[in-house]
């Protein structure tokens, strides 16, 4: 695997497991993420200015591919923000980050990607990581848990409609960003994305709800803003350069932050186990950023 792609995923899976734990932290999740993505947008705002004019603008079913894109982030938004209003960022970050093993069978039908041994192998071990990272103990009962909270818990149900669309917006967006600039890529599908998730807040929300959001995490809300724009175009560039379905395995590396962030700053329960869990990503990223 390419070494600037590994070291771009890697400080992207730091940024995304950081941005998400401020999601946690925040009020209403839904308008925190509305906020988000309002200064995600005036960020981008100057370089996309400068890559248009430079580049000027691109054909029509360039754009279609943005839109889709937008209208998949559009949902993931509303996964996420449902998952986190009652979910523990130990419990369904692990879930909508367990992409993988469902990337890696989209990338080979829709991109016709080849993968190697070493690959399936690291990415086979990501998804049982991630499997196992909520299970308690080792037993038949635990073991099966994962499969019967995506079938009664609400939260789980989000969290999972959360990992299919990143798996279904990582596959748009490796096309994408083979057809336009990835730095054009990010502002378009944003912009696409908040032309659906804007009249959605204005319709479940009250005007007070985005005031007070707003009041209480301000410079959360610009941190998290500038995050999800610089993380993302690490993404970006790294699909450019690397295969989407060893891009989205390393990134998994979030997980193991996410951990180390639940365990140290939320104090969050079951920490040998899911350490444990988290180690078995790493190697399975490890195998992954070696394959050929």
């Amino acid at each position: 695997m390419n070494t600037i792609a590994i070291i771009l995923v890697v400080i992207s899976a730091l940024l995304h497991a950081l941005k998400n734990l401020f999601t946690k932290g925040s009020g209403d999740k839904q308008v925190f993420v509305w906020w988000n993505n309002v200064f995600s947008i005036l960020f981008c705002l100057p370089v996309f200015s400068y890559f248009l004019f430079q580049k000027g603008f691109e054909e029509l079913s360039v754009y279609y591919w943005c839109l889709v894109s937008g209208s998949i982030h559009f949902l993931y938004w509303i996964f996420l923000s449902k998952s986190y209003e009652k979910g523990d960022l130990s419990h369904v970050y692990p879930i909508m980050r367990s992409s993988p093993a469902l990337v890696l069978l989209l990338a080979v039908f829709f991109l016709k990607e080849e993968v190697s041994p070493q690959g399936i192998i690291g990415i086979l071990l990501v998804a049982i990581g991630v499997y196992s990272i909520n299970i308690k103990s080792i037993t038949p009962s635990e073991l099966s848990k994962p499969i019967r909270l995506i079938l009664h818990d609400r939260t789980t149900q989000y969290a999972f409609l959360t990992l299919l669309s990143v798996s279904l917006y990582s596959i748009v967006d490796k096309v994408a960003v083979s057809l336009i600039h990835p730095l054009l890529f990010i502002f378009y599908h944003i912009f696409f994305a908040m032309l659906l998730y804007t009249p959605y807040i204005a319709y479940i929300k009250k005007r007070e709800d985005v005031k007070r959001e707003w009041t209480s995490n301000k410079g959360i809300i610009i941190l998290n803003g500038f995050l999800a724009i610089l993380g993302y175009s690490l993404i970006l560039v790294a699909f450019s350069i690397e295969r989407v379905s060893y891009i989205v395995g390393l990134r998994q590396l979030s997980i193991v932050f996410a951990v180390f962030m639940g365990s140290h700053l939320l104090k969050e329960k079951h920490m040998a186990i899911r350490l444990t869990c988290a180690m078995v990503i790493f190697v399975g990223a490890f195998f992954i950023s070696i394959a050929k």
